[in-house]
């Protein structure tokens, strides 16, 4: 590798090939293997493969399950809000109404 790096180096400094390279062509290059991180994960036998995939589409399936269930609570709860906000809505304007009637009621006592 000292060797090849050398003969790389030109009489500038600058080398035609960087340090991954010369690695590469003198060790070669390994399928799954990382330089500086090892060997990757490898798949699993495709048995346990067809096991797991059963279990992750049942896994899916129950937190689709489990989502719907969120989502039709979350419904019942804006239509409840809804109708806490209209109640609220209704409750202010009698109050204005009874403000109203309170400062007619006043001016009517004040005048007689």
């Amino acid at each position: 590798m000292v060797k090849m790096r050398t003969e790389t180096t030109l009489p500038d400094g600058t080398q035609t090939m960087n340090d991954d390279e010369i690695c590469a062509k003198v060790l070669g290059v390994k399928s799954g293997y990382i330089k500086g991180c090892g060997f990757g994960p490898r798949p699993p036998p495709s048995s346990t493969s067809r096991s797991s995939l059963d279990e992750m589409s049942e896994k899916n399936k129950e937190l689709e399950d489990k989502l719907e269930e969120t989502q039709d609570t979350i419904k019942a709860q804006q239509e409840k809000i809804d109708a806490q906000n209209v109640l609220i809505q209704e409750l202010q304007e009698q109050g204005k109404k009874f403000e109203q009637f309170m400062a007619t009621f006043m001016n009517q006592q004040a005048s007689s």
